[in-house]
């Protein structure tokens, strides 16, 4: 796979972090201090901060974790990431970028093939100019998807897989797709991973494969699963299907959507103790209600109602995305399900990095980006860095 391409930097700023508790692969929570220059972390260390000119941020014994990595998100504020609308782009990763998520994909659902080009189009010219600097690329969930796993997608839209097709979608994705999610038992579908399983991570999703068709497409070059449990067949005890395989497949990363509706917390315990946090990572799959209030919704060719903060297709009990950001799936992966706080960060940082090539980021560690998420004391994000540079609170 390519990993998203080389673009401008944010202004990196210099700034020395004193009197936190810092969040490390290595080191588990480091009480000390960290330094910033040219928005990268420098140093990092316990014991009294070093004598520098750079201004000191004081974190009164807070947690500072990396900023979080979003393999999967359609929007936020109000606003869809695949109208076609840069400035819905631009406010939606904003409205992400305020609440700790540094690095995301943009996901384009399954609309018609005009609409979804003109998505990439629009979302390519913001990464362009610069105007979201917390995204790094494009997921394509679809169009090559199975009707009978589609979940919320538009079944007039499902395509078999096309080779024509997906290159007129790369094509108009400005060399900024990254990510595609197919279904693997779809006719075609080996060809395809084959052909661009070198240029694209390949993900399984809305699929009704069996356990031997998902290894299949990992042989082929599928690196990571799409929401894993749902859009998919269910874990049976005499059928295990796509869900145990995906999970004992040392190939694969495998997405969780932890917001208490999509999972249910003994399945994420039960994920987390086969696979471990190296292979799972916490991803929004957030519509445009995310950081609203309930309500109906319009987005691309459906409507979404929102009770309680469940985003649901309207009239019926399919759930339609989530109303999630990466930072609440942290704070409940370790509040409520109980896994230790440095899996949590990784399954919400370094995983998804590794996954889509962002060898700069995703962890504390000096030479990395100071993307940098400053946790209160109930584990919300209270303040966030991007390359160093503080990213107003949200509106």
């Amino acid at each position: 796979m390519t990993a998203p391409g080389p673009r401008a930097e944010p202004a990196g700023g210099g700034r020395l972090f004193t009197g936190g508790r810092f969040v490390t692969p290595d080191a588990g929570t480091v009480a000390g201090w960290l330094l910033v220059r040219g928005g990268r972390v420098h140093a990092l260390g316990s014991g009294e901060p070093p004598r520098v000119p750079e201004p000191v941020a004081e974190l009164a014994g807070r947690l500072v974790v990396p900023g979080f990595v979003d393999p999967h998100c359609h929007g936020g504020a109000g606003h869809s990431l695949y109208t076609g609308d840069p400035d819905d782009v631009r406010a939606a990763a904003a409205c992400h970028l305020a609440r700790g998520t540094t690095s995301m994909l943009a996901s384009v659902a399954s609309v018609e093939p005009g609409a979804m080009a003109a998505a990439a189009a629009a979302v390519a010219q913001v990464i362009d100019d610069g105007s979201a600097p917390n995204l790094v690329g494009i997921h394509f969930e679809g169009p090559f998807l199975s009707p009978a796993r589609r979940g919320a997608q538009t079944r007039g839209a499902l395509r078999d897989p096309d080779p024509e097709l997906l290159a007129r979608l790369l094509d108009a994705a400005g060399g900024h797709a990254v990510s595609m999610t197919f279904a693997p038992e779809l006719p075609g579908a080996d060809a395809l991973v084959r052909r661009y399983a070198d240029r694209l991570l390949c993900c399984v999703g809305h699929t009704d494969a069996d356990a031997k068709r998902l290894t299949r497409a990992a042989d082929l070059g599928a690196r990571a699963v799409t929401h894993l449990f749902n859009a998919m067949p269910p874990l049976h005890h005499r059928d295990p299907g796509p869900v145990a395989a995906a999970l004992l497949d040392t190939r694969l990363v495998c997405e969780l959507v932890l917001d208490g509706h999509h999972l249910a917390d003994d399945t994420v315990r039960l994920a987390h103790r086969v696979a471990g946090p190296d292979r799972l990572a916490l991803v929004s799959d957030a519509m445009p209600a995310a950081g609203m209030a309930d309500g109906t919704y319009a987005f691309a060719d459906r409507e979404v109602t929102v009770e309680g903060g469940v985003a649901r297709l309207r009239g019926t009990e399919t759930l339609a995305g989530s109303t999630l950001f990466v930072a609440e799936a942290l704070r409940r992966a370790v509040r409520v399900v109980g896994l230790p706080l440095s899996d949590a960060v990784r399954m919400a940082s370094g995983t998804a990095a590794r996954l889509l090539g962002l060898r700069d980021r995703g962890e504390l560690r000096p030479g990395l980006r100071a993307d940098l998420v400053e946790l209160d004391e109930e584990l919300r994000p209270a303040r966030v860095w991007l390359a160093g540079q503080p990213v107003p609170a949200p509106g």
